[in-house]
């Protein structure tokens, strides 16, 4: 069985403590934004010709007004979130 200097037991304590394994704070135009660019700006976009629906992610308005009683992003709550079911 290797043992590890008591140094690298403090540096693993301290990062575990201090945040460094936890999830990275989520930003919209770096992690989100690509993700719905790619998969679903093509019909829920910009472009009005093609546009598929009324509902537009790419407009925070739009994306998170109610429509038949349910809402495509609820923030905050991604359970209530049409968007994530």
């Amino acid at each position: 069985m290797r043992r590890f200097p008591k140094y690298s037991l403090l540096l693993l304590a301290w990062c575990f403590l201090s945040g460094e394994f936890l999830v990275a704070k989520i930003k919209f135009n770096r992690d989100v934004r690509p993700i719905l660019s790619e998969n679903c700006f093509q019909c829920h976009g910009p472009d009005a010709k093609a546009r598929k629906a009324k509902l537009r992610l790419d407009d925070k308005a739009s994306a998170i007004l109610e429509r038949k009683g349910t809402r495509a992003v609820v923030p905050g709550e991604p359970k209530a979130s049409e968007l994530i079911a």
